[in-house]
């Protein structure tokens, strides 16, 4: 099983504490997938091969039976035509075959049990490289979220420091000169202040003098 052991310190220690060495950490990750992604296809073909020596070892044993049943047959057929020779020459070839077949048979067995430690293996990889995609999938949406926030504080900030301010404050100026602009209409505009001057003209003093008596002069008649 020494062809996992890669696959084994690829994903030792956790990805999480990882990222936080890492100023690019799918990059990272999507390595260490790529790596542990080759080490799982190099036991696949380690469990293709395997498979191959166990059919080749089955077809073998399938074999070496048929040569037993193939001696056995002529052996009873020599007998059956008292060519005793050629039947201990046919019994011998069966023993033989057939001690060939125990070993083939054991063997079989072994490299059974390989398949399956490697098919388990392979299945518990599998799973694993589903796992690591599933993680890779969220860790690209934090990372995503996480850049996303980080340039829009940034932006906010820089817009907060440079721009905000400096837009408030230049709105605040425009709006106090048109505050300014609207009380100077509306000081000059005003029709009681157009006809009544707070001054009085000199050149007019005898005249207004003289309405005023008037005035006077009435109201005591009245």
């Amino acid at each position: 099983m020494g062809i996992f052991k890669r696959v084994k310190d690829l994903f030792l220690a956790e990805t999480n504490g990882l990222l936080d060495k890492c100023e690019q950490p799918l990059k990272m990750v999507d390595q260490y997938i790529r790596e542990f992604e080759l080490e799982l296809a190099k036991g696949q073909r380690a469990l293709a091969n395997q498979l191959y020596i166990e059919k080749r070892q089955a077809a073998l044993i399938a074999e070496t039976e048929a040569i037993i049943e193939k001696r056995d047959r002529q052996a009873k057929l020599a007998v059956k035509q008292d060519e005793e020779h050629i039947a201990k020459l046919a019994l011998q070839e069966k023993l033989m075959h057939e001690k060939k077949l125990a070993a083939y048979s054991a063997q079989h067995a072994t490299i059974q049990e390989q398949t399956k430690l490697l098919e388990d293996r392979i299945g518990q990889l599998l799973v694993q490289s589903e796992e690591y995609n599933h993680r890779r999938l969220l860790l690209a949406s934090r990372a995503n979220v996480a850049s996303s926030l980080k340039e829009l504080n940034q932006n906010v900030v820089s817009f907060q420091t440079e721009n905000v301010a400096k837009g408030f404050a230049r709105a605040e100026d425009r709006i106090l000169m048109i505050e300014a602009e609207m009380e100077a209409m509306a000081h000059f505009s005003s029709p009681v202040k157009r006809s009544a001057p707070q001054y009085l003209d000199p050149s007019l003093t005898a005249d207004i003098d003289k309405e005023l008596d008037e005035l006077k002069q009435q109201h005591t008649q009245e």
